[in-house]
């Protein structure tokens, strides 16, 4: 009768050498954005330009870009790299990225360290001029991915109320 060591030896082996290597969480690569929403209630068609501003600092608006057209005529047959990218200028960091997605909605990426717990919002007129302002107390839900790995979080959305002058 023979006896076989090999799988005692392996469950032996197993248990003493998880313990040390550790469990490990292995994360994926990042690739989300986090977003406060601010709607304007009231003028917002007097509204030029909302601004978020925290400890870390304000927004930067991205342009709006319209459709892509290319920058020189394409000649049929031509490839695609044939036809420069618009130049876009770099922007120093800044604590938010803003965009309009609408008439009376404002978009805010962040892109400060950590999450603001507060956070001013106002309302600018085309000539700069102030339309309103508000401070916010913001909370944190998480909406995607784990604890561990970190994820997309968001807030309720901010309501910004601009009054007709």
């Amino acid at each position: 009768m023979r006896t076989s060591w090999g799988v005692p030896v392996t469950v032996l082996m197993l248990g003493v050498m998880l313990p040390a290597t550790g469990c490990r969480v292995i994360c994926p690569a990042t690739g989300w954005a986090s977003i406060i929403t601010v709607n304007v209630e009231g003028a917002a068609a007097a509204v030029d330009e909302v601004q978020l501003c925290s400890d870390h600092g304000c927004s930067h608006r991205l342009p709006d870009y319209g459709p892509a057209v290319p920058t020189k005529s394409v000649q049929p047959g031509a490839k695609v790299s044939d036809t420069p990218a618009p130049f876009i200028p770099a922007t120093p960091p800044v604590a938010f990225l803003a965009t309009r997605t609408g008439i009376d909605t404002w978009s805010f990426s962040i892109s400060q360290p950590g999450l603001p717990e507060y956070v001013t919002v106002r309302a600018l007129a085309p000539d700069r001029s102030l339309l309103a302002d508000q401070q916010n107390h913001l909370t944190w839900t998480r909406v995607g991915r784990s604890e561990q790995c970190g994820g997309p979080v968001t807030t309720p959305p901010i309501t910004l109320r601009v009054d007709s002058k």
